[in-house]
C-alpha cells in the first residue's frame, strides 16, 4: 500500500501501523494455545474455526499447495495481512495433519520480526521528513548532473534526462 498524504498523516499513518504490528504479536500467544490443542490433527476448518473464537474473528488461516498460513488482518484494513505463524505444506506430516511444533517454532521466528518493524517504524518516525527531504535534494543534483550532457551523449549511454524514484 502506498501512501499519498502529507508528512503529518504518513506519521499518523506509521504510528497506527506500528500499533498494528504489536497488536498482531500479541494475538500469538492464544494461537500457540489453539495449536497444541491441534497437534497432529488432520487440518480442516475446524482450526480456523478455533483460532477465530479464540482471538474474536481475528486470526485466519489458509491452506494452499505451498504453504499452511496462520495470519491477521490490521484492524479496520483488508489491504494487507500479517503473517503469524507459516509451514512448508510438504511439512505436513501425511500431507495434511497440523504440525504444531514447527508452526509454534515459525510463531516466535514472526513475533520476532514484527516487534522488530514495529519498533523500527517507531524509532524512524521523526527523522523521515528528513529522509524524504535528502532524497528529493538527492535527486535534483543527479537531474542537474544528467542535464549537463547534450542529447547525444544521454542517447548514446542511456542517461536518463528526468530520475524517477518511486
Amino acid at each position: 500500500m502506498r501512501f499519498y498524504g502529507n508528512i503529518e498523516e504518513a506519521n499518523k499513518e506509521a504510528r497506527k501501523r506500528a500499533a498494528d504490528y504489536r497488536s498482531a504479536a500479541a494475538l500469538i500467544p492464544a494461537v500457540i494455545k489453539v495449536l497444541r490443542t491441534f497437534d497432529n490433527k488432520v487440518y480442516n476448518c475446524r482450526l480456523e474455526k478455533a483460532l477465530k473464537e479464540a482471538t474474536e474473528n481475528r486470526v485466519y488461516c489458509h491452506k494452499s499447495d505451498y504453504t499452511l498460513e496462520i495470519y491477521t488482518y490490521p484492524e479496520g484494513n483488508y489491504s494487507h495481512h500479517i503473517t503469524l505463524a507459516s509451514v512448508k505444506t510438504e511439512d505436513l506430516p501425511e500431507d495434511k495433519r497440523i504440525p504444531a511444533d514447527k508452526l509454534i517454532e515459525s510463531t516466535h521466528h514472526y513475533r520476532e520480526k514484527i516487534l522488530s518493524d514495529a519498533y523500527e517504524i517507531e524509532t524512524n518516525i521523526e527523522q523521515m521528513a528528513q529522509v524524504k527531504a535528502y532524497i528529493e535534494q538527492t535527486k535534483e543534483k543527479l537531474e542537474t548532473f544528467c542535464r549537463s550532457f547534450n542529447n547525444d551523449l544521454r542517447d548514446i549511454y542511456n542517461i536518463p534526462y528526468c530520475i524517477r524514484i518511486d
